[in-house]
């Protein structure tokens, strides 16, 4: 055989080796194409979770897939389960330039001057002028005329989060209760968390990646990662722990899909979604209009934009669906539900000058109890998030304010 023959010979055998390895790599991939199927499948827990019996919208691997689906064409919007440890933050959306919609208020008489409109007077902001945080109130419910939620929307790239142990809950000997030393003087608000522990029923909650409680599947979570991103969504066994560096969990997600969810699978049938306290101080009396609803109440509550930015709400004389509707005209893809009750919905906002001096602190909601704004100057009993100033050299201005009303993807 001629030098030539050879070298042609072996180009056709690594041509056919690297369309061997392609077509793997492709079947690998289309294994893995998650079905939008709400089906039950048995998850195996990772270290540190606990499964839940309760059927959730599940993503099913390639392995339970009918057979002649497994080789099936991937296409551009199919979406990919990582398999573990090829995890890569996948079902988080990237953090965007964020932009804001004004939201067209629902009631016009009587208008509330700067209903719905996004602002930034009396937020914090950094060194040079540029806003972390802007604010705005608005009337989400039908039923409830007075039900008002304050809003405030953390651009996240110029921010960072942490988690903090109420000092009073069983977990509180290991992790911290207070903001650290040398990290007081980058506070830009600091907010409540969720209920105490032994009102979640068994939620779990992360710690500077250490396990405080056990992380239950399927349980609406707000996880912080060690990137300084922000996410809320179900747990799942393909979250990894290593890339957690805070998560607290509460019952089911208020918010999911950019929809308010109406109803949830408990105790083996459906229920309706809105979420009870069992003793709400302040509500569940009759409002203005003489209607009387068990579920009233001051509460809070979390959602993430799909531009990776977070939302913090406080709602008075509010039903948890009412509160979901006002994080959705927010922009919010998922939320989950915070603490509830007069005393326990905060959102306390640090002011400083240009050199970084605080010069006051400011309340999200005026209904807020104003002695409530030095209750995170040490430590505090209950669960807490912190926001912190990142600086960003040499950014953009970090929002641009649109006038033309939101999209309501609210279910009524």
């Amino acid at each position: 055989m001629s030098k030539k023959s050879l070298v042609i010979n072996l180009l056709f055998v690594l041509l056919f080796f690297l369309n061997s390895l392609a077509f793997a790599e492709s079947s690998n991939a289309s294994r893995r194409v998650l079905l939008a199927k709400k089906m039950t499948h048995g998850a195996s827990a990772q270290p540190g979770s606990a499964n839940v019996s309760q059927p959730q919208s599940q993503i099913v691997d390639g392995s339970q897939l009918p057979e002649n689906s497994k080789n099936a064409e991937v296409h551009d919007d199919d979406v990919i389960l990582p398999e573990r440890g090829e995890f890569n933050l996948l079902t988080r959306d990237p953090l965007d330039m964020l932009k804001l919609d004004n939201i067209k208020p629902l009631y016009t008489s009587p208008a509330l001057q700067g209903e719905g409109v996004w602002q930034s007077s009396g937020s914090p902001r950094d060194s040079r002028g540029r806003p972390l945080i802007y604010k705005t109130f608005y009337r989400p419910s039908v039923d409830f005329p007075n039900a008002v939620v304050y809003m405030m929307v953390v651009d996240m790239s110029m921010a960072t989060m942490r988690y903090y142990v109420g000092s009073q809950e069983p977990a509180a000997a290991k992790g911290n209760s207070e903001v650290e030393s040398n990290m007081r003087s980058k506070i830009m608000a600091v907010t409540n968390a969720m209920w105490m522990q032994r009102h979640s029923k068994g939620a779990g909650a992360i710690f500077r990646g250490k396990i405080m409680y056990p992380m239950v599947n399927g349980v609406a979570t707000l996880i912080i990662y060690k990137d300084g991103s922000v996410d809320i969504r179900e747990w799942t066994p393909d979250i990894p722990l290593e890339l957690v560096q805070d998560a607290r969990q509460l019952r089911h997600l208020i918010v999911k899909d950019g929809m308010v969810v109406q109803s949830v699978f408990r105790k083996g049938r459906m229920e309706d979604s809105e979420i009870g306290l069992g003793f709400l101080l302040g509500g569940g009396g009759k409002d203005v209009d003489g209607k009387h609803a068990w579920f009233v109440a001051h509460r809070s509550a979390f959602g993430i934009r799909k531009d990776g930015n977070l939302v913090f709400a406080i709602g008075h004389h509010i039903g948890s669906k009412d509160l979901a509707r006002a994080l959705v005209l927010a922009g919010c893809e998922r939320g989950l539900h915070g603490d509830a009750n007069p005393d326990n919905i905060v959102a306390n906002l640090y002011i400083r000058d240009v050199f970084g001096n605080m010069v006051r602190k400011a309340k999200l909601s005026p209904e807020q109890a104003n002695y409530t704004l030095n209750r995170y100057d040490d430590s505090y009993s209950k669960d807490f998030f912190a926001f912190f100033l990142k600086e960003r050299p040499h950014a953009p201005a970090s929002a641009l304010t649109r006038n033309a009303g939101a999209t309501s993807k609210a279910k009524q």
